[in-house]
């Protein structure tokens, strides 16, 4: 698995960098570009983050192949809606906004604890959940932030629902209802996760 895994990782990042430069001959605007080439290098972040937290040392990379399978169906979610799901499946922003918060979040709560085992940090699972619920809430808004700039003082359409006036909000509201759902599941089987995946 370890290797089919990390050769899908390499080839789908290749794939979103030819995208990238297809929309640079094909007259789309820079920032769309920029926002390719940022796809395809962001898709190698949980390996960087397994390697730099030294979670390698004690955990299988079995553990790192679930960690990116979830990650980069996550960036599919997102890279397939703005390739073209946005205008022809109703409501696709709406599933974007709930289920990329919610694996986010498990994965972010999975990178804390490995951080607290690795500097051996003494923490709690409410400890966990809370962190996470931070920086996931922190993240929502900055994103809701950033589309609300781009679309209004860019003049480029981030909202893909047109006519829509209050989507920031309705945005903010989808990834907040989806932190229970990950809380819960983070909370319940974190150490489950963890001692599955033990060397």
């Amino acid at each position: 698995m370890k290797l089919s895994i990390r050769n899908f990782i390499n080839f789908l990042s290749y794939v979103l960098i030819a995208v990238a430069i297809y929309f640079l001959f094909t007259g789309h605007s820079i920032f769309v570009v920029l926002g390719y080439l940022a796809f395809s290098a962001v898709l190698f972040l949980p390996r960087v983050i397994y390697r730099r937290l030294g979670l390698h040392e004690n955990i299988s990379n079995e553990f790192l192949d679930w960690i990116e399978i979830g990650f980069s169906a996550i960036m599919l979610l997102s890279v397939a809606g703005y390739l073209w799901l946005f205008d022809n499946i109703f409501h696709y922003d709406t599933y974007v906004h709930f289920f990329t918060p919610l694996v986010l979040f498990i994965l972010f709560a999975i990178f804390f604890k490995g951080a607290t085992l690795h500097l051996k940090i003494k923490t709690t699972k409410s400890d966990l959940v809370l962190a996470t619920l931070v920086v996931a809430m922190s993240l929502i808004l900055l994103w809701e932030l950033f589309e609300y700039v781009i679309t209004i003082y860019l003049n480029k359409n981030m909202f893909f629902t047109v006519g829509e006036p209050n989507d920031t909000l309705y945005d903010v509201l989808l990834g907040f209802m989806s932190l229970p759902v990950s809380s819960v599941l983070v909370y319940k089987y974190s150490d489950w996760f963890f001692d599955k995946f033990k060397k």
